[in-house]
């Protein structure tokens, strides 16, 4: 019934999961749509003079020390409700039309002092007043973590033209950034419901924080949030952050999935990411290095992560055949590829695209992929949930046959230990009999036996082990058998009084389960017989178990089937006691002759 609930609650996360991500694909779909008519109304101002000399922006200029000067100068021609979009990265600046300042920003205040350089700005800039030509001033100062200053040009629009202009360029990286955010609160949720079956819910929740650590690293990094955000350090630290922690989560994800055999490896690797995470925040809090410069190591360490993880998931499907390692090799090998592909585009191609493009899409394949992965691990999870609850039903049913069993061996070593109790008084009663016929007291005798009420004056049967609780079972069962007519009967069994790590209550179990069915089978054969035999030897006790039988009835596994009315669970019995006590059983049954064999370990 939990597992048809978690099925259904499944379904629905999905379905909402689903809803979701379309409403945002066909939400940038139709903006990218409007977006494509304004392209041709925005000017970009990037002719400049800089000490006399011109210069064409974007450029990036090598600054030997930090907070050098730089001071451009453009002429432009703006119209009547004309905006400038201006773009500072790390750069304190000042912008002045005619000789007025109208915009500046870095300055001390503007961002906190552990930061070190101010963090990346976006801003659309009025300008005060139209005119036939305008002469614009930038005054930089270069950063203090880097030793280049990148310049980028302005845009001259109206505030309508230049939005649409950027989301133009860069409307794919905010959408794709919202859809992962969007996309990780969701497979958190999703988590929430499967939290309580182990593994999905966990690695839901992993793949959901790598999906908002990335997310949140593509909203901080892209430039047309900052228009929609007042809050550069806040962008600044998702950037960063969400660039630096987005492989911690996928360690943790393919470790919960594929458990590989290189775990200890794996974790090793999650902590020393952690850890450089870790001091590369501490160096940025205490303003010794900002996260912009500590990012040169995450250029290493998270493509060498992800290669890790695709050369783990390719040794687990060829080595180990693991069928989660074949399902992610190849969105890890696409990960992978990709990232490395951002990483050469960074520092040697430079090629004219939108900043992390390349990684973007690998992600989106990735993402993409591995939820339709995930799918079919939370399949065959609930799967295996609903076999185990199935199994946990039966233990259930196969602990409380043994405890009756028990309850029941323990009345039958009661009644044997009065039998034996009611013989040693019996030969007492003989001996005062005895004494008071030799005295010629025959009355007196004739009174005791009137006493005493005719006792019982069965003979006792021979005892086969030296354990009286065991004895007493197989006792029982032997003289059931003699009941039944099976003359050819023999049980000897090398069971001590003491029977170490096994109860001798579940040894009863085991020998009262044996012989119960070997009477049972034996019923209506020729020639019936059953011969049991049990050796302890360097701790392990051996029984076997040798009767005839008429009919049999086979699973088809290969198991037998119970011949009583309503069936039987006498031999998942044994099977369950062998194998919780270090042992197993085997049974086999041939030319009317059936075979067990169990063995346990006492000591």
């Amino acid at each position: 019934m939990r597992v048809h609930k978690a099925r259904r609650s499944a379904a629905a996360a999905l379905y909402l999961l689903f809803l979701a991500l379309t409403a945002l694909l066909f939400g940038a779909a139709l903006l990218f749509r409007q977006e494509a008519k304004a392209r041709g109304d925005v000017e970009t101002v990037s002719d400049w003079r800089m000490d006399g000399e011109r210069i064409r922006l974007p450029e990036t200029l090598s600054c030997p020390s930090p907070r050098t000067p730089l001071t451009l100068d453009a002429q432009i021609c703006p119209e009547p409700g004309d905006y400038l979009y201006l773009k500072a990265v790390y750069t304190p600046v000042k912008l002045y039309a005619d000789g007025q300042l109208i915009f500046e920003y870095g300055q001390d205040g503007d961002f906190p002092a552990f930061l070190l350089d101010p963090p990346t700005k976006t801003a659309l800039i009025p300008l005060p007043k139209a005119g036939n030509e305008v002469t614009l001033t930038l005054e930089y100062l270069s950063p203090s973590q880097r030793s280049t200053a990148a310049l980028h040009p302005l845009l001259l629009g109206s505030p309508a033209q230049i939005v649409a202009r950027l989301f133009s360029e860069m409307g794919f990286s905010l959408f794709f950034s919202v859809f992962l955010l969007a996309l990780g609160l969701i497979m958190a949720l999703v988590s929430l419901i499967f939290l309580r079956f182990g593994s999905p819910g966990t690695a839901f929740f992993w793949l959901g924080l790598f999906s908002f650590c990335t997310g949140a690293w593509s909203f901080g990094e892209c430039n047309l949030t900052g228009l929609f955000l007042e809050n550069a350090p806040l962008l600044y630290l998702m950037a960063f952050l969400g660039l630096f922690t987005f492989a911690i989560p996928l360690l943790r994800f393919v470790l919960v999935v594929l458990r590989p055999h290189a775990g200890r490896f794996l974790e090793a690797l999650c902590a020393l990411m952690a850890l450089c995470v870790c001091g590369a925040a501490a160096l940025q809090l205490f303003g010794v290095v900002s996260l912009s410069k500590s990012m040169y190591l995450f250029h290493i360490l998270t493509p060498a992560c992800l290669c890790i993880l695709t050369g783990t998931a390719l040794r687990e499907s060829i080595r180990f055949e693991n069928r989660m390692a074949r399902r992610l090799l190849l969105p890890m090998a696409v990960l992978a590829l990709f990232a490395l592909l951002e990483v050469a585009n960074y520092y040697l191609f430079r090629l004219n695209v939108q900043k992390s493009f390349f990684f973007q899409v690998g992600i989106l394949i990735f993402v993409t992929m591995v939820s339709i992965r995930c799918g079919y691990f939370m399949a065959e999870t609930l799967a295996l949930l609903e076999e185990n609850h199935r199994l946990e039903k039966e233990l259930s049913l196969l602990e409380r046959h043994a405890r009756m069993q028990e309850e029941h061996y323990r009345r039958i070593t009661e009644t044997a230990l009065q039998e034996k109790q009611q013989r040693h008084d019996f030969r007492h009663h003989i001996a005062a009999l005895r004494g008071l016929l030799e005295k010629g007291e025959t009355h007196a005798a004739s009174a005791y036996l009137d006493a005493l009420a005719a006792p019982s004056t069965g003979e006792s049967l021979p005892s086969v082990c030296q354990n009286e609780t065991v004895n007493a079972v197989a006792l029982h069962y032997l003289n059931m058998a003699v009941k039944s007519g099976i003359a050819d009967c023999s049980i000897r069994l090398e069971i001590p009084e003491d029977t170490g790590g096994v109860p001798a209550h579940a040894l009863c179990i085991v020998i009262g389960n044996l012989l119960e069915n070997a009477v049972t089978a034996c019923a209506g054969a020729d020639a019936p017989f059953i011969r049991m035999r049990g050796r302890l030897a360097d701790g392990i006790l051996t029984i076997v178990m040798d009767n005839r039988y008429v009919n049999i009835n086979r699973t088809p596994e290969g198991g037998f089937l119970s011949g009583k009315p309503g069936g039987g669970i006498g031999l998942l019995s044994v099977r369950s006691i062998a194998e919780k006590y270090g042992g197993g059983c085997r049974f086999e049954a041939a030319d009317t002759v059936f075979s067990s064999s169990v063995y346990l370990r006492l000591f």
